[in-house]
């Protein structure tokens, strides 16, 4: 039995709601901002036009052009900073944490720096609380990157909601999906007119477009599932992701999205706390295994991982653990095989020294294991005991 790596645990139920119910986005925004406690939020097509968005209201505000960002995290992200005219300037990552801390991000921040972009890994928290303070009042904007992490706490509050914007991600990957989409969440009032000026602009898909994602969403819906997914395996591994994205979508979020949506919100308290539970399993089965490494986890934090992240010894026997994961059917996955800035040749042409040793040692040793609500726990039982042979073998 395969076991996918991504799961969103739509049910019937939800299925019925979006084809027969009368909802629209603003149930889902108005969960949203009762969930965050934010006062305003947009839907948008994707996580990636999320960003695109606010690139382009903080545009109006402001002539600064550079966006900081960690050199190791989802290369599209590059999309929407080079789509709005803007320079991407690469930080470097924690290996401790595996993410791109208070330090080394304002370590690039100048005066020419419109924002810095921190973003939660796999689930796991970063310091946002610090960099916001640290750049009040310094014409920096804090944009929070929770498309990973959404539900995740630190301190009591939300991912999303500790910088001046932030914004998730609804895609087939995510903690929540509804196959595609997005949305932003703000407090900061002077921002909100910018960015409600742009969101207006995105056009809403035709209907050829959107009979097509309901059928994925249908197929999304059977294929997470362990049985599904063995059974439409041959099909489903033919949609994979399997080239670097070069542009995306603006389109608005849909309705039928919306209701799918709403219905998921409303059991979003029990997903997360699957995903925790299986990350804090993981956490207490491999934490003493020599030659395996697990990201640390800031004080106070609760993470809700999106998947769970472990470092082995190096490359050769990342890669082998991974083979013998599969074998059992759990779908263990590499994710980024290279940082940012070794794919795109413009943030670093390969002369000289690595400027970001850190991400590019992440990305060769980093293995990364399913926890969502549909993995059986025997499967995750299963691969810790494949995880433990393999280390013990020498990879």
């Amino acid at each position: 039995m395969k076991i996918p790596s991504a799961g969103t645990p739509i049910s019937i139920p939800d299925l019925m709601r979006g084809f027969l119910g009368s909802g629209t986005r603003d149930e889902l925004e108005g969960g949203l901002k009762e969930l965050t406690g934010d006062p305003w939020c947009r839907l948008t097509g994707s996580g990636t036009l999320a960003l695109y968005a606010i690139l382009v209201a903080l545009m109006r505000r402001s002539d600064r052009r550079e966006v900081v960002l960690p050199a190791y995290t989802a290369p599209s992200l590059i999309l929407p900073i080079r789509k709005a005219g803007l320079r991407p300037v690469l930080c470097e990552v924690s290996p401790r944490t595996l993410n791109a801390g208070s330090k080394e991000l304002l370590d690039r921040v100048h005066s020419g720096t419109l924002a810095v972009m921190p973003v939660h890994m796999f689930g796991l928290p970063t310091e946002v609380h610090t960099i916001s303070e640290q750049l009040r009042g310094s014409g920096t904007t804090v944009i929070e990157d929770a498309c990973s992490s959404m539900g995740s706490r630190i301190g009591g509050r939300l991912a999303g909601t500790l910088g001046d914007v932030g914004f998730y991600s609804f895609n087939r990957g995510k903690n929540l999906s509804t196959l595609s989409g997005g949305a932003i969440v703000s407090s900061r009032e002077d921002l909100i007119p910018d960015l409600e000026k742009t969101l207006n602009d995105f056009p809403y898909p035709g209907i050829r477009r959107r009979l097509r994602m309901m059928a994925y969403i249908v197929g999304l819906a059977l294929a997470v599932r362990p049985l599904g997914y063995t059974l439409l395996y041959p099909v489903v591994s033919k949609l994979k992701y399997t080239e670097l994205h070069t542009d995306f979508d603006i389109l608005a979020y849909t309705h039928f999205q919306a209701r799918i949506g709403s219905s998921l919100l409303a059991r979003t308290a029990q997903i997360e706390q699957q995903r925790t539970e299986n990350g804090r399993y993981l956490h207490q089965a491999l934490n003493d295994v020599e030659g395996i490494r697990l990201a640390e986890e800031p004080e106070g934090c609760v993470p809700v991982y999106n998947q769970f992240p472990i470092r082995l010894r190096d490359e050769r026997t990342r890669n082998t653990a991974l083979c013998a994961i599969l074998q059992t059917g759990l779908e263990a996955t590499i994710l980024y095989p290279d940082p940012i800035h070794r794919i795109y040749a413009e943030l670093w042409d390969g002369a000289g020294a690595d400027p970001f040793p850190n991400a590019t040692d992440i990305s060769r040793r980093l293995l990364l294991l399913p926890v969502h609500p549909l993995v059986p726990r025997v499967a995750l039982e299963r691969a810790v005991e494949s995880l433990r042979k393999t280390v013990e073998m020498g990879g």
